[in-house]
């Protein structure tokens, strides 16, 4: 089939928010961005709209690869790649949308693309290594837990956990925020009043844990979808034990969520064992593949 390839307009959001969605359903513990966040992050200052290329066919979206050259990386000119997205029925129009990507990135003198990919993903290992991609390394592990199945002990103390409130709670997680992440007050505030005032729909449940009256730890769940969220974990992992996951789970429990997934960098890597012992689910890893161009 003929297909017209056109670069990011404004316009194209609501459709590529829908046929990303409909491209990875099959897909396990990913999800299509929403659209307020592809707005935010296509209005920054450093977004490049000629490194997004959308596919239509009769004036319909049928696909879309995106792009994003990083610059030299050890003195090496290198870019991301997404997997192409593809409605069903449309498969042909894979091809040309990579090679439209590349071609691109080959004007750009870039010589090294990089992907991700996961067992996880349908299809997507297979596609990157016949087009010539290695794989590199890990970039993340993948952990899931069921809050249905997680059983909740109703004789287990929990004292010092609470359900964050924006007014009793905003200038002691601010304080938490520069005690452990580096921040200075401003920043700090700045960061907690966009989780409280912009994105107060992405947080299915926010943490905290309080010992001899200060804030040790915070645990979050962010949406994914309406019945996934995405876990993360901050402060001491001393902490990080059966109070605050059980907390978790109850808000979760009350509003239907069925799926928590957790991914673990090298970075946080320690927090392996604890989500191992409290219930979640080791689920494989997402690697990074690159090929020379």
């Amino acid at each position: 089939m003929t297909y017209e390839i056109k670069t990011y307009q404004e316009e194209f959001l609501e459709d590529q928010y829908e046929v990303g969605k409909e491209a990875i359903k099959d897909w396990l513990f990913e999800a299509q961005t929403p659209v307020k966040s592809l707005r935010e992050t296509y209005s920054q200052p450093d977004f490049d709209p000629t490194t997004r290329f959308y596919a239509f066919k009769d004036d319909k979206m049928i696909g879309y690869v995106l792009t994003r050259v990083l610059g030299e990386i050890e003195g090496v000119m290198k870019a991301d790649l997404s997997y192409p997205r593809v409605l069903p029925g449309y498969k042909d129009a894979f091809n040309i949308l990579y090679e439209k990507a590349i071609e691109e990135l080959k004007k750009r003198d870039v010589k090294v693309v990089r992907a991700i990919s996961s067992k996880q993903w349908p299809n997507t290992v297979e596609a990157f290594e016949k087009l010539g991609f290695k794989y590199i390394a890990e970039v993340y592990r993948i952990f899931n837990l069921e809050p249905s199945k997680f059983t909740i002990d109703g004789k287990l103390d929990m004292t010092g956990v609470s359900e964050f409130s924006p007014e009793t709670d905003f200038d002691e997680v601010v304080e938490f925020f520069v005690r452990t992440r580096g921040m200075d007050d401003d920043r700090a505030q700045h960061v907690l009043d966009i989780i409280v005032n912009v994105y107060p729909e992405e947080f299915f449940a926010h943490i905290l844990l309080r010992r001899n009256n200060q804030i040790v730890s915070r645990a979050v769940c962010t949406r994914m979808s309406d019945d996934t969220g995405n876990f993360y974990f901050f402060g001491d992992e001393d902490y990080f034990d059966k109070p605050i996951i059980t907390k978790m789970v109850e808000v979760l429990k009350e509003k239907g969520i069925e799926n928590v997934n957790a991914f673990l960098t090298k970075d946080t890597l320690t927090q392996e064992g604890n989500h191992l012992k409290l219930g979640f689910i080791n689920h494989g890893e997402v690697s990074r593949y690159e090929k020379e161009i």
